[in-house]
């Protein structure tokens, strides 16, 4: 019987190791490769070819959602499994709109990563999604502002900016002159260590704010 062919995917070496080795206690596995950033990933899947790659939403030089997205425009035989820290259903819907085949938490079961494993194997999803999102969604952003310190018309503006809404509609929605909009936006940069709107965009996204 042939060995269902697993690429690793994280920025942790340790967790890949703790894979490596689980899996190879199995048996009906063959690890074909490991990769720590999103750009090894796409460089290695141009020689090899896994049936299931394992993969992290939080990864160096291109995140596991462009990682995923690649995969799936350029290499479609290709199934993914996100392998995440993150349980909010939008980022959990998010990942399945964009071509993934099945979402695990990294604190749930070795038993529950294989039956997640052996069903996209057979060509079926799996996703255990059982969050309330509107209450989770608010949890998350009280959490979000605490960390960084951010204020609630800050979070307001955070999703209004991942709705692609410009400074001066953000304006008109929210009551505030432009200008205003503008300073909240440098604020928001700095407090979250970001140069531009696509790096806001990307971080509220793995933080299940917008």
């Amino acid at each position: 019987m042939e060995k269902i062919k697993l690429f690793l995917a994280d920025d942790h070496q340790i967790l890949i190791d703790g894979l490596l080795a689980f899996f190879k206690e199995q048996g009906a596995f063959e690890i074909v490769g490991a990769a720590n950033d999103g750009l090894m990933v796409m460089e290695a899947l141009q020689s090899i070819q896994p049936h299931i790659l394992l993969l992290d939403l939080n990864m160096p030089k291109a995140d596991g959602i462009t990682t995923l997205e690649n995969v799936s425009r350029k290499y479609p035989e290709v199934r993914t499994i996100i392998l995440s820290n993150y349980h909010q259903s939008g980022l959990i819907q998010e990942c399945r709109q964009k071509g993934a085949w099945g979402y695990v938490l990294k604190n749930g079961s070795k038993e529950e990563l294989l039956a997640a494993i052996e069903t996209v194997h057979e060509g079926k999803r799996y996703f255990n999604d059982t969050t309330d999102p509107l209450k989770e969604n608010d949890f998350y952003a009280d959490e979000f502002m605490k960390k960084f310190q951010l204020t609630k018309r800050e979070i307001d503006i955070i999703r209004l900016v991942c709705k692609e809404r410009n400074s001066r509609a953000i304006a008109a929605e929210l009551f505030i002159s432009e200008f205003t909009v503008n300073t909240h936006r440098r604020n928001i940069m700095r407090k979250l260590n970001v140069n531009n709107t696509v790096g806001v965009i990307n971080f509220a996204r793995l933080n299940s704010i917008c």
